[in-house]
C-alpha cells in the first residue's frame, strides 16, 4: 500500500497522461506524428524521474553498465518494439543491424517450445547489450526497462543467480508508483484508441520488426503487429 500522498501523486499522473496521450493520438494525422505522441509519452517517464524529489532518487542503486535486469524476458507492447526498431534502422549500421537480427533470432529459437514459466526463468543477455554492458538503444529503450529501479545492485544480482531472492524487498516505492502510473497512462489510452495492446516478447517481436517491414503498417491500422509466435504468454 501507498501513503495517501503517494497514492494521490499516483492518481494524477495516471490520468493526465492518459489525457495528453489519447488527446495527441486523436490530433494525430500521419505516422510521424503518431510515432511523435509516443516519444512524448516515453519522455514524460523520464520527466517525471526527474521530477521526483531527490532523496527518493538517492536510493537508486542502477548505474551504466550495470545489466542485471537485461538479463531476463521482458514484456512490451508493440509500439515500444517499433520505437526500438526506428531507433535501430536510423542509428546503426548494416553491420550492427545485421548482428541484432542475427543475435534476436538466436533469442526466438532458444525460446520455441518454452512453456511461459520455462521463458521466465531463462537468463540471457539482451541482444541490444553492447560490450560494456550498456543498452546500445538507451533513448528508445521500452517502458519496463525505463522504469525498473532498485536500491541495491547486489540484490539484483543474487536475484539473478537464485529467483527464491527477492526482489521486491528493494523496490522504490515512491519512485515505482510515480513511474508506473505514467506508464500505464500511456498504455491506457493506446488502448482505448484501439492500438495492440497484446503482451509481446520483446527480443521476439524485435526480431519480426527488424525483417518484415509489415509490422508497423498492421499497427498503424490497429490490427496486430506481431505473429502470435512472438506472445510473451504461450498460448495467449
Amino acid at each position: 500500500m501507498f501513503s495517501p500522498a503517494i497514492e494521490k501523486q499516483r492518481q494524477q499522473l495516471y490520468a493526465q497522461t492518459a489525457v495528453d496521450t489519447g488527446e495527441g493520438l486523436r490530433a494525430a494525422k500521419e505516422p510521424a506524428e503518431i510515432f511523435g505522441v509516443l516519444r512524448g509519452g516515453m519522455e514524460a517517464i523520464e520527466q517525471t524521474l526527474l521530477q521526483t524529489p531527490a532523496k527518493v532518487r538517492a536510493n537508486i542503486a542502477c548505474a551504466a553498465g550495470c545489466s542485471h535486469c537485461c538479463k531476463v524476458a521482458v514484456d512490451v507492447q508493440a509500439h515500444e518494439v517499433l520505437l526500438a526498431a526506428d531507433y535501430i534502422q536510423v542509428h546503426f549500421n548494416l553491420e550492427q543491424l545485421a548482428g541484432v537480427i542475427e543475435r534476436t533470432a538466436a533469442h526466438r529459437q532458444r525460446l520455441a517450445g518454452l512453456t511461459s514459466e520455462e521463458r521466465a526463468r531463462l537468463i540471457q543477455p539482451c541482444a541490444l547489450l553492447d560490450e560494456t554492458g550498456r543498452c546500445s538503444i538507451y533513448e528508445d529503450r521500452p517502458e519496463a526497462c525505463r522504469v525498473h529501479h532498485t536500491s541495491d545492485a547486489d540484490v539484483c544480482a543474487a536475484h539473478l543467480a537464485d529467483p527464491r531472492v527477492e526482489l521486491d524487498q528493494v523496490f522504490i516505492p515512491a519512485l515505482r508508483a510515480r513511474l508506473f502510473a505514467v506508464m500505464l497512462g500511456m498504455d491506457s489510452a493506446l488502448e482505448a484508441a484501439g492500438f495492440d495492446d497484446r503482451s509481446y516478447d520483446f527480443g521476439s517481436a524485435l526480431h519480426e520488426a527488424l525483417t518484415n517491414s509489415l509490422c508497423r503498417v498492421l499497427w498503424l491500422r490497429k490490427r496486430p503487429a506481431f505473429s502470435d509466435a512472438c506472445l510473451a504468454e504461450v498460448g495467449a
